[in-house]
């Protein structure tokens, strides 16, 4: 719902309730018109549309007099009132719309985490939107984590696999770090995968040094890197690296 619908919206509901006060003070359209300010003949007709809801967009005045001439006050439509102020602000919704929209361009299981994340951030007082650039960044935050998510669910199938095929039980502490060196592999192999030959080979490089600073048998840890490597090149393929 745009702007502009939700403010005729509540325009509607706030001319039926209204009416209620009107009939619920004993006034006819005819006699809460002779008591409005002036003396516009239009009055009555005036009161008629915004009671129907067809009068678009009232002022404060037209509706302040309305109630003053029924006997009452801002209370009797203020749930009315708070519910369209507690709406959230456009710049909000268009950083939903936004987050919509490229996650529409994102696979179905990603589509769907993008926007349960987005709605996540609506709820969080640091995550209001301010401006444009706070619309950008919430896309990149939602489309991001969405990717990350999804990138999870596959290693973690590839860990199980491999922790399987190495008869290593999932808490075994050498499960431990062949988890977090099969994360390592994967981050080096994502960040490079369009860099230069030369940096992929020294980031690999630089990982193989670490399993063997820590004493660890060099058999697992190349199964590991051998499957994440497939897992790498598999996703490169169907697009769910980009």
């Amino acid at each position: 719902m745009n702007e502009q619908s939700e403010l005729d919206q509540m325009y509607r509901s706030l001319g039926r309730r209204l009416a209620v006060v009107r009939r619920e003070a004993g006034l006819t359209q005819t006699q809460l018109a002779a008591r409005l300010p002036g003396t516009n003949r239009g009055w009555q007709q005036a009161v008629s549309r915004f009671e129907q809801g067809k009068a678009g967009q009232q002022s404060l005045a037209f509706i302040l007099d309305y109630l003053r001439a029924c006997g009452k006050g801002l209370g009797v439509v203020m749930d009315i009132l708070d519910e369209y102020t507690s709406l959230p602000t456009i710049l909000e919704q268009r950083a939903k719309q936004a987050v919509l929209d490229a996650a529409a361009e994102l696979l179905p299981g990603q589509r769907d985490r993008a926007e349960n994340y987005d709605s996540g951030l609506r709820y969080k007082a640091g995550q209001r939107v301010r401006n444009e650039q706070d619309i950008e960044r919430r896309v990149r935050q939602a489309v991001k984590r969405a990717r990350a998510d999804a990138w999870e669910r596959r290693l973690r199938r590839t860990f199980s696999d491999v922790l399987s095929e190495l008869g290593i039980g999932w808490r075994d502490p050498l499960a431990t770090y062949l988890r977090s060196y099969g994360s390592k592999v994967f981050g080096a192999l994502r960040r490079t995968r369009k860099a230069r030959p030369v940096w992929r080979d020294k980031a690999m490089a630089g990982l193989d040094t670490w399993a063997a600073g820590h004493e660890l048998p060099p058999e697992p840890f190349a199964r590991m890197k051998q499957a994440v490597i497939a897992l790498c090149a598999e996703m490169e393929r169907k697009g769910e690296l980009d």
